[in-house]
């Protein structure tokens, strides 16, 4: 395992267990009980609202064509609940911009977290936010708040509105790699699911895992790449070379 600290052209970062400590699997039973709840209070079906949400998440995970993950979801969507299509989606909008909220009224922020963007924005490296594009970008947005992170010092953020794919695809990565104009090889990803996220090491690219909410579905060998606390990460940022002073 190298520890290079190389002058790397970009850095991603995943958001949910990487950049916001989180536990997915309450997040996720949250966020749909949330949304169906709210559905039910602005008046539609909550049940079929849930199917026709579940509906649409499953539908982002399989296809294989170039349309956008938001374009799919809501076609799958209004397969199974063609009623009110326009309400729907407001209601959905409008759950963004309230009550989901609520669902990171729990979460407690690594102050290592703003520390590293804050060390890495000195460093004046290109930041981009690689996490899963399965919700609008409303919603990466207030998860980043969470986190105690701007989204304004990304240059780019993935989300369901300007994805084509989902990881672990390489597709996916190699369409935010399309969109910098850099190859696997200028990159660091930051993630915390060894699936999910060091799939973008078969691009070339490096990795650096981050353990405080470690995801391991496939049996890792976590020694093979560098690895830590995020308290650690902050540490090994402190070593890398200044982007700007590399000439790149």
């Amino acid at each position: 395992m190298s520890d290079a600290r190389k002058p790397y052209k970009a850095i991603c970062f995943d958001l949910d267990g990487t950049l916001l400590p989180m536990n997915i699997d309450k997040f996720l039973s949250d966020y749909y009980k949330g949304i169906g709840v709210f559905a039910g209070k602005s008046g539609l079906n909550a049940a079929k609202f849930i199917e026709a949400l579940d509906s649409g998440v499953k539908a982002m995970m399989v296809h294989e064509d170039n349309k956008t993950n938001h374009d799919v979801f809501w076609e799958a969507f209004f397969e199974v609940y063609p009623e009110s299509r326009e309400r729907a989606h407001d209601v959905a909008t409008e759950f963004y911009e309230t009550d989901f909220d609520h669902i990171g009224d729990d979460v407690v922020p690594n102050p290592f977290v703003a520390k590293t963007i804050e060390l890495l924005k000195e460093k004046a490296y290109p930041l981009v936010l690689t996490t899963m594009p399965m919700f609008p970008k409303r919603a990466v947005e207030k998860r980043l708040g969470w986190a105690g992170v701007d989204p304004d010092v990304f240059m780019h953020m993935t989300s369901y509105e300007n994805s084509t794919s989902i990881k672990p695809k390489l597709t996916y990565y190699q369409e935010n790699l399309d969109l910098l104009g850099l190859s696997g090889q200028d990159v660091l990803m930051v993630g915390n699911n060894t699936l999910e996220d060091l799939a973008f090491c078969k691009l070339g690219a490096d990795a650096y895992l981050v353990t405080d909410c470690l995801l391991d579905p496939i049996d890792f060998d976590i020694d093979s790449v560098k690895h830590g606390s995020f308290e650690d990460f902050y540490s090994w940022v402190k070593g890398l070379p200044d982007h700007e002073s590399a000439g790149l």
